[in-house]
């Protein structure tokens, strides 16, 4: 078959030119010269003499290597995680399960240039996040939502500023405010940690645990006996039976009930 007759071909089969159709499959699909030569039913040589003429890169073999072994769409995948700010190669090594070294590797497989650069952005990127959140009231924008929310649903409440934190009382409950706006990846789930600042301290009913993501909030209404001493994962896409913590999420009727036994000053 002739280059014309092989265009012709092309055209009424795919209706492409054979140049497009040439550098969608090796570049975009990644094919090898005896696929496309057996889609084209044409001999392997020819199709690598085509590529030489339309200046069309070799297919990357070693994305779809990644591919095979960790299945359809796991470059799209990494892509995704590791262009995040807030992820790192740890991050990206932990969810498919191999070396940080290895992640690094991938990166520059993928991406054509090491990922020293991409790191420096994100750190630049991290500073301007940190020098933003300081210039806001985090805290205080988070409180007043968190006012209105329990307003709705008919709490009264009253508010005491401490050093580092708010504590809100109602119902005779003292509860304490905390809340987690950057995701950590562990395994292939992005969990929330909350610090338990009161350490054992027993003066507090509830810990209000609040996670930001993607500018919406889910609040965790957790007891203090179920609230560990130190610190909390919760993972809010969790279902019944998947965390034990899934109970307390919007829990607020857990407030709604007066305690009688204790006398809040």
């Amino acid at each position: 078959m002739t280059t014309i007759q092989l265009e012709a071909y092309v055209k009424e089969q795919f209706n492409m030119e054979l140049y497009k159709f040439i550098k969608q499959k090796v570049e975009v699909e990644n094919l090898y010269n005896y696929e496309l030569a057996c889609i084209l039913n044409v001999n392997g040589s020819l199709i690598g003499k085509l590529k030489k003429t339309f200046e069309i890169k070799k297919a990357a073999k070693f994305l779809r290597r990644f591919e095979r072994t960790y299945g359809a769409g796991a470059v799209k995948k990494f892509k995704k995680i590791i262009e995040n700010p807030d992820n790192s190669l740890a991050g990206v090594a932990r969810h498919f399960g191999f070396s940080r070294e290895y992640a690094r590797q991938v990166y520059k497989k993928v991406y054509g240039y090491p990922y020293t650069e991409a790191f420096q952005n994100k750190l630049q990127l991290r500073k301007r996040k940190m020098l933003a959140s300081r210039k806001k009231p985090k805290h205080l924008e988070l409180l007043i939502k968190v006012r209105e929310k329990m307003e709705s649903l008919g709490l009264t409440l009253h508010l005491r500023i401490q050093k580092h934190s708010y504590e809100i009382l109602t119902n005779n409950y003292k509860l304490l405010l905390r809340y987690a706006s950057t995701p950590l990846m562990i395994g292939k789930k992005q969990y929330f940690r909350i610090t338990n600042t009161t350490g054992a301290s027993p003066d507090f009913d509830f810990i209000i645990c609040v996670c930001r993501n993607n500018g919406e909030s889910i609040h965790y209404i957790i007891p203090r006996h179920a609230m560990p001493k130190y610190r909390v994962h919760l993972l809010p896409e969790a279902g019944h039976g998947k965390s034990k913590y899934t109970r307390f999420r919007e829990a607020w009727h857990l407030l709604t009930c007066k305690n009688q036994t204790k006398e809040v000053s």
